[in-house]
């Protein structure tokens, strides 16, 4: 019992344990606290020198960010989070049918061009205003 005593007094001196009703997250930094004091024993046994357990987390945690800095791929995050409806609706072009309706509005791709365009046709399926010329090309 007295090592695994003196184990867990190790272990925390240092809390990782966060806030969090996840239990699978306590679950995790508690192995990883686990796993750091003891490559932490064995660090001070291979040095023959007394190492403080500070002394040695910070350099390891440093090193762990700059290896995840190297091997991690920048991604844009536009395209994390729920996708939007008319990217959803863009996907399926076959059901994309031009409607007349009573009002005119905008047409989006002149309104992106600055070009001033008023039109009654709609997309059935986007529910967005385009003229007849920009029907076609905003859909492919």
């Amino acid at each position: 019992m007295g090592g695994v005593d003196l184990a867990d007094q190790m272990a925390n001196v240092y809390e990782l344990d966060r806030k969090s009703c996840k239990w699978w997250k306590k679950v995790f930094f508690r192995l990883l606290m686990s796993a750091v004091v003891n490559s932490w024993i064995v660090y001070c046994e291979l040095k023959h020198r007394k190492t403080p357990l500070l002394d040695f987390i910070v350099p390891l945690a440093e090193a762990l960010m700059a290896s995840g800095k190297l091997n991690a791929q920048y991604q844009c995050r536009r395209g994390t989070g729920r996708p939007s409806k008319t990217s959803r609706s863009l996907l399926n072009v076959g059901d994309h049918l031009p409607v007349t309706t009573k009002t005119r509005r905008r047409c989006r791709k002149c309104a992106q061009q600055k070009k001033e365009s008023r039109t009654k046709i709609m997309c059935t399926m986007c529910n967005i205003p385009l003229c007849i010329d920009c029907f076609k090309p905003y859909h492919e």
